[in-house]
């Protein structure tokens, strides 16, 4: 499925040829698992990376990847179940998660923000995402929507 939603996206064959290994996840999935874990925050800082084309366009019906909350926890889905990273290392132009249990690393390089709302509370971004995962890497281009409160 995820091949076809790359295919149906206009990227480059090389770009489907890298067959990501992650499958859509929703917010409410991923707030319902950091609710679960009593964190003690409400989760009001939210990020949802959607796949997009290399001018960081996204379809419509682009697959959301990644749920990143309060900027502590990034949220995705491999092989069926959800996966929990949190933040290693934290800056204003990359932050990088894991979950060493997995084996999972995610790095993301925030290239551009853009699309800030009338008080700054949020604002769109286009992201390099470099994931590490049982020692294969793949990197993909990703736009984050509404990023913020």
């Amino acid at each position: 499925m995820t091949v076809g939603c790359i295919l149906a996206l206009g990227l480059s064959s090389a770009s489907a040829a890298g067959n990501s290994r992650l499958s859509q996840i929703g917010y409410r999935e991923a707030l319902s698992w950091f609710h679960s874990q009593q964190y003690g925050s409400s989760g009001a800082w939210l990020c949802g990376y959607s796949l997009a084309r290399e001018d960081y366009s996204v379809a419509p019906k682009a697959p959301r990847l990644m749920v990143e909350v309060d900027e502590r926890f990034l949220y995705l889905k491999t092989g069926g179940q959800l996966v929990e990273l949190t933040g290693v290392a934290q800056g204003p132009e990359r932050s990088e998660y894991q979950n060493a249990g997995a084996h999972i690393r995610v790095t993301l390089n925030i290239l551009k923000r853009n699309n800030f709302s009338e008080y700054q509370e949020s604002h769109d971004r286009q992201v390099l995402a470099q994931i590490e995962m049982n020692d294969q890497v793949e990197i993909l281009t990703l736009k984050g929507q509404s990023c913020g409160t």
